[in-house]
């Protein structure tokens, strides 16, 4: 074996996988390097989930090989890959939520003694071990279904690291993950590093793979289409490369300001958290806000800040406990969903295929739902409508009657706005209107929300991403712990200004590259 060939411990030498009617992985070959972190980017549709079923054991190719240090091998099964010390964190969680934690860990691989008992005492502590790890203080017998969703993030990955894996892949790791704890999961990366096993990391957050990164792989249409080291990448480098065209967003500097009316006042909303809820769900507290005409204003914060919790409420999803608000200088009642919408008050949900899509409906069905009997539409009306407001928004679709589950990411948060759109809205909120999109659709969708502000739209948005805040609000209001911490005009929106505000203790960033920590 070569000098250069001893740096990679896993390959998978052209790759073919073929479902009906489409080439998912086209001759791909894709190497994995030793004790690096090994980041894989693309749009959704690009292969990236395709190849690491493969690379997990989850399902095999059509065609090549894959070789790990050097010796070919073949996965046939997650277990077969876990014998061989490669193991996946899933973004879609697997978590059990009426076990416990150490339940989760091991579930699947019970230990025994005896051959016959259970050996629970063996499930805690190396459960314990594995938690420690990942610097958590969760107790080993806590009910899953009590955690935040970032909590149960971490047991996915505690899962992984307890099987002594050599090789981990991580998909979309920190996308329900406060920044503390993702500062944690990367000190994790960076201890893992040190001690020998090799990270796959994929995400959409460009500025989180140009941190942890050593190697960048770059897919495109099945194919690989860029391969290069940290010190040749950028953030345009990797976006040209994984939408085959330069994309430049419009800066937000270059919107004209929102006119000066006030469509929706907030005047000092507070909503206590709901008995049962645990710490990450903090409560609203004191809240004020002016949404003006045309204006797009941004909410940032940590994981539980409170800004779903305030988006909920605005959206009459949930009852305030005590405050005014005021719709064009009309003080209005939003008790509840239906309220919101009379008033013309629309909300794109977090989480688009738990809380807004109905997955086993048709495209037009989904742009279209509820508008007909309101908006007195026959079908031939509702099918115009949507194909008008669905070109309007760039939706990528080939037939309308097929199932919105079918789109890619941006696509099916397209559809959302769409509904909202098909029913004149005064107020559009989106609550991380970005989440699990690829980087060329989240500059398609900054997009639509800016044309849509120009013509006349009210947008209030909240997000968890230091960039997109910054690209795309006109103002922001920063959240702490339910409160309002800061207001930032669009000059004042920096990196500094945004995390200071939304941490009490600033929080630790770790080089994974070199293992030391950074303030």
């Amino acid at each position: 074996m070569t000098p250069v060939d001893s740096e990679i411990i896993f390959e998978a030498r052209r790759i073919v996988r073929r479902y009906p009617g489409t080439v998912a992985l086209n001759e791909v070959t894709y190497r994995v390097y030793r004790n690096q972190v090994n980041v894989l980017i693309g749009e959704n549709g690009a292969g990236k989930s395709t190849l690491m079923r493969i690379l997990a054991g989850v399902e095999e190719q059509d065609e090549g090989e894959l070789l790990l240090d050097g010796l070919s091998i073949q996965l046939k099964s997650p277990r077969d890959a876990a014998r061989h010390g490669i193991s996946i964190v899933h973004q879609e969680l697997s978590v059990l939520p009426n076990l416990d934690l150490a339940e989760n860990i091991f579930a699947g691989r019970e230990p025994v003694k005896m051959h016959v008992f259970l050996d629970r005492a063996t499930e805690d502590r190396r459960s314990l071990d594995a938690l420690r790890r990942l610097r958590s203080p969760m107790e080993v017998h806590t009910q899953a279904g009590q955690l935040s969703l970032g909590s149960r993030q971490l047991v996915e990955v505690a899962r992984a690291l307890d099987q002594g894996t050599r090789i981990l892949i991580l998909d979309e790791p920190t996308s329900a993950l406060s920044n503390a704890e993702a500062d944690a999961l990367f000190q994790v990366i960076a201890d893992l590093k040190s001690s020998g096993v090799t990270i796959i990391y994929i995400s959409h957050r460009l500025h989180e793979l140009l941190h942890l990164g050593d190697r960048f792989t770059v897919l495109r249409s099945g194919r690989i289409v860029g391969e290069a080291t940290r010190e040749t990448v950028s953030r345009e480098w990797i976006v040209d490369r994984m939408s085959g065209r330069q994309i430049a967003p419009a800066l937000v500097s270059d919107r004209p300001s929102a006119q000066s009316t006030a469509v929706l006042d907030v005047r000092n909303i507070t909503l206590p958290a709901s008995s049962g809820e645990d710490d990450f769900q903090a409560s609203v507290t004191d809240v004020r806000l002016a949404l003006r005409r045309g204006e797009i204003l941004g909410i940032y914060g940590l994981l539980g800040a409170g800004r779903t919790e305030l988006l909920e409420c605005l959206a009459g999803k949930r009852r305030a406990a005590s405050g005014r608000i005021l719709v064009n200088g009309v003080n209005v009642d939003l008790s509840s969903i239906a309220d919101a919408v009379g008033r013309g008050i629309f909300l794109v949900p977090e989480d688009r295929q738990r809380d807004g899509l109905f997955p086993e409906l048709s495209v037009r069905e989904n742009i279209t739902l509820g508008a007909r009997k309101r908006l007195l539409l026959n079908l031939k009306e509702e099918t115009a409508r949507a194909r008008q407001i669905a070109q309007e928004l760039n939706i990528a679709v080939s037939e309308f009657e097929l199932p919105v589950a079918a789109l890619s990411g941006g696509n099916q948060q397209k559809v959302l706005i769409a509904r909202c759109l098909l029913r004149s809205p005064i107020v559009l909120l989106l609550d991380e209107p970005t989440r699990g999109v690829d980087a060329g659709a989240k500059v398609e969708i900054y997009s639509i929300l800016r044309r849509l502000a120009d013509k006349g739209l009210s947008i209030l948005f909240t997000s968890s991403e230091i960039e997109e805040t910054q690209d795309l609000a006109d103002r922001a209001l920063v959240l702490r712990q339910g409160r309002v911490a800061v207001e930032l005009s669009r000059k004042e929106i920096t990196d500094q200004a945004l995390f200071s505000a939304a941490s009490p203790i600033v929080s630790m960033s770790v080089r994974v590259r070199s293992g030391e920590a950074i303030a």
